[in-house]
């Protein structure tokens, strides 16, 4: 039967019906098997065990002990407790939301105090300074604040991360034109091993504070912390897609000249198709000051944006389709109105595994601007070669940190955050390994620096070349701790730093 104009005309609704069910079924199965299926098979560790969000530190313990909700008690109870570890030959580490992945709240068969309880705030309204305990998360202070139109000047990415924590990593965020939270810390409170409690700031006991500050908890307990704020704001949001390699040169149009840009961060592909070779730049522009009534909101969308994470996870189609899917909703967003608060008062339930047999983990490599493309193509070379499943590459600028003594910021950087999953197993973790000292390498011959509260697969000879101040940190460490009573798995592996180091060969 010939196919006539006439009948062209009248099956065409049901063909393009037909096209748009068949391009639409693929999607839809796929994020409704993530949204639905996922393996719920984590789960904490047992009594006489921790672990961190790595689940890669399953480690006994002597005890756990719960800090005190209010000042006067946990001061009080943590004196006794340290009084108890010096007697009894014990070791301490200090634990909030256990978000770093090397073990660096976990001193196997030591004490380890779980800060959480403690989580006072008070905002001095004439000076807007807030005093917080170290045990308040983000996700607590965040709305604290908000009631007095006030945020937070600089956080991570996500609001589950304890403040004591968050200063003890000295973390980062994607507030432009910003170095490392140390540098909005006015002062801390810090519990010393003798006992004693001393207010450490830039003028007041000064090497304690530049030493606690990214320090990882190896100096004492600290007790709370003085933070300047800023003004709650409104925000605009704009984003364009770019080929990474037109990332800097777009940098320099829409932020470095844009007086209006507060928040910034970069995305990468990582499908293998087009892996690495293309890069959103998501930005808020200032639009004006928010009122003291403006209201947080709950995230929107999230059990849809977490199948469609879930699902790029050993999934080139689940990756293409996060990266079209992003591409396509944030063009909708684009010119919508947001406050500061409401940006970052975001949850990493989003991207939390689940799984019993696979974990996620972070990798973060500081990259001089200069050096940014350079750095690209490394990843590009490096990553495929290695098992590990990338699932995200985000971009973000950092200052120059001034204030710390073992720093990863000396210049402005761009801070290249990667989020791998792998299997829990020993194979894994071993390619791994690899992967990271690789990229260590890489890292160091473009003059950057790695990040030191994750997984610890660098070398001696690796954290000394990035660290070069390392064995002078662990000398004053012994001198304010000469016990060695504070410690982790960090210090523990790392704290014989007496290899030599010739910059010209391969640092593993």
């Amino acid at each position: 039967m010939p196919l006539t104009r006439k009948k062209v005309i009248r099956y065409s609704p049901l063909l393009l019906s037909i096209i748009a069910i068949i391009f639409l079924v693929r999607p839809i199965l796929h994020l409704t098997k993530h949204m639905y299926f996922t393996d719920a098979g984590f789960s904490s560790s047992e009594k006489g065990f921790t672990n961190d969000v790595s689940r890669l530190n399953h480690s006994p313990i002597d005890s756990l002990v719960l800090v005190s909700s209010t000042a006067d008690s946990a001061i009080q109870q943590l004196i006794s407790l340290l009084s108890f570890a010096r007697t009894n030959h014990l070791q301490v580490s200090i634990a909030g939301a256990k978000h770093s992945m090397g073990g660096h709240t976990i001193a196997p068969n030591g004490i380890q105090v779980d800060m959480l309880p403690f989580r006072a705030l008070t905002l001095d309204t004439t000076t807007n300074i807030l005093t917080v305990g170290s045990g308040a998360l983000w996700s607590e202070v965040i709305p604290y604040l908000n009631y007095y139109n006030r945020a937070v000047s600089i956080m991570q990415s996500d609001n589950a991360f304890s403040v004591g924590g968050s200063i003890s990593v000295n973390c980062h965020g994607w507030q432009h034109n910003k170095p490392p939270i140390a540098s909005t810390v006015q002062s801390f409170r810090l519990l010393k091993v003798d006992g004693r409690l001393v207010t450490c700031s830039r003028t007041e006991n000064e090497e304690l504070f530049s030493l606690v500050l990214g320090g990882y908890g190896l100096f004492g307990i600290i007790i709370d912390v003085q933070l300047q704020t800023l003004p709650n704001e409104l925000y605009t949001y704009q984003r364009i897609t770019i080929p990474a390699t037109d990332y800097l040169d777009s940098y320099q149009k829409y932020i470095d000249q844009n007086p209006k840009a507060r928040m910034v961060y970069g995305r990468l592909n990582v499908n293998k198709k087009d892996f690495l070779q293309k890069a959103m730049l998501n930005y808020f522009e200032y639009k004006a000051p928010a009122t003291k009534d403006y209201p947080l909101t709950d995230p929107s969308f999230t059990k849809l944006k977490q199948s469609i994470f879930e699902g790029s996870r050993n999934d080139d189609y689940g990756k293409e389709l996060r990266w079209q899917s992003e591409k396509l909703f944030t063009k909708t967003l684009t010119g919508n109105t947001y406050s500061r608060n409401q940006i970052m008062n975001e949850s990493p339930a989003l991207y939390l595994n689940q799984s019993a047999t696979r974990t996620d983990i972070l990798h973060e490599y500081f990259i001089p601007r200069k050096n940014f493309g350079q750095f690209i193509k490394q990843l590009q070379q490096i990553i495929p070669q290695h098992q590990a499943d990338l699932l995200n590459v985000t971009i973000r600028n950092v200052y120059k940190d001034e204030d710390t003594y073992l720093r990863y910021a000396r210049e402005e950087v761009f801070a290249f955050v990667m989020f791998f999953n792998q299997p829990l197993t020993s194979e894994a973790e071993q390619d791994m390994t690899h992967l990271t000292q690789e990229l260590i390498d890489a890292a160091h011959k473009l003059n950057g620096t790695y990040y030191l509260p994750y997984r610890l697969h660098a070398t001696q000879n690796q954290l000394k070349a990035t660290y070069p101040m390392i064995d002078t940190f662990f000398q004053k460490k012994l001198k304010y701790d000469p016990q060695e009573i504070f410690q982790n798995k960090f210090y523990q592996q790392y704290k014989n730093t007496k290899s030599t180091v010739d910059s010209t060969t391969t640092l593993r």
